[in-house]
């Protein structure tokens, strides 16, 4: 039987890379976004692969999430938690840094996983042993140390802290539990200068991800699956 994985922020960038390749590979996909008639490429591929579901989800939403939990056929066994914003590289003064821009950021990148984990959790393939992994950035990492981006930082920081308090909830459930840097990728965010494609960085991620076993929750990875420091 084909698993499933279900993908937030899948309408661009990593998101759709790992939707693309998921579907390739045969995983039943159920694809999430923000604003469906926005996602003009996921909506195409819902037209040429019958494995594939495209949801518009608010990840900041519990209402949203439930409506869309509840709408699932099949089990989860990959998580993605993927949709996250950055409100610019500026630093501690400049003015893209504001109480609006800093709530967005905070919400959207660690209440959004924190949402999407507990309003899903029903949804998992428990007994198969599922997984659950969190988008992060080597920038939330302790060691990583720059005056610019502070509030992305700290919440790719915050969201590499929820990745570890939750696989300590879910040890004895068979629930794999682990946050990714997914490389300095050639998207929007990352910018044109960017070390790696979607592409590279999504085939690094879901190998890593079919790999994954209960030793490997908690853990921080790099996108080629090489070990990283909180």
């Amino acid at each position: 039987m084909n698993k499933t994985i279900l993908i937030t922020g899948a309408n661009r960038g990593i998101g759709l890379a790992l939707t693309k390749l998921s579907l390739e590979k045969n995983y039943n996909v159920e694809a999430c976004c923000r604003n469906v008639d926005n996602s003009k490429e996921l909506n195409n591929l819902s037209q040429k692969y019958n494995n594939l579901n495209v949801w518009e989800m608010d990840v900041t939403s519990s209402e949203i999430i439930n409506r869309v939990s509840s709408n699932l056929k099949k089990n989860i066994d990959i998580l993605v938690c993927n949709a996250g914003i950055n409100n610019g590289k500026g630093d501690l003064f400049s003015e893209e840094h504001n109480e609006k821009t800093i709530n967005d950021v905070m919400n959207a990148n660690v209440a959004g996983p924190f949402l999407t984990i507990q309003k899903l959790y029903k949804n998992l393939n428990k007994k198969d042993g599922a997984k659950v992994v969190i988008i992060s950035s080597l920038m939330g990492s302790q060691t990583h140390s720059s005056p610019n981006a502070p509030i992305y930082r700290a919440s790719k920081a915050a969201a590499n802290n929820l990745m570890r308090s939750i696989s300590s909830q879910f040890f004895n459930e068979n629930i794999v539990v682990c946050s990714y840097h997914p490389g300095w990728v050639r998207t929007d965010m990352g910018g044109v200068n960017a070390d790696i494609s979607p592409e590279d960085s999504a085939n690094g991620l879901l190998k890593h991800f079919e790999s994954l076993t209960m030793k490997d929750t908690g853990r921080f990875y790099n996108y080629d699956g090489s070990d990283l420091p909180l």
